[in-house]
């Protein structure tokens, strides 16, 4: 019985040490790409700090250029994202 027992501390044990740090849903950091023309918007992500999701921030822009984006912003966002990666105005 004492095995049964020791076995269910090292479940609970493991459990909670692999848990991410920080392990809320909405702790994430997304980069939000605003296109005027095609009008879209477009997220990135999800990366653990602010800072790494702005390094990122100019290969998408450097991407959505080179296929005709016109009027494109930046937004960096701290929580949870639309369930789309891509949303349209039509």
């Amino acid at each position: 019985m004492f095995g049964l027992y020791l076995f269910g501390m090292y479940v609970a044990a493991f459990w909670i040490l692999t848990q991410p740090m920080g392990s809320g849903r909405g702790r994430e950091w997304w980069v939000e790409v605003d296109t005027d023309s095609p009008k879209r918007t477009y997220y990135f992500g999800p990366y653990e700090t602010k800072d790494e999701a702005s390094n990122n921030t100019n290969g998408y822009i450097k991407d959505l250029e080179k296929k005709g984006a016109k009027k494109i912003s930046i937004n960096i966002k701290q929580g949870r994202k639309d369930s789309q990666l891509t949303a349209r105005d039509e």
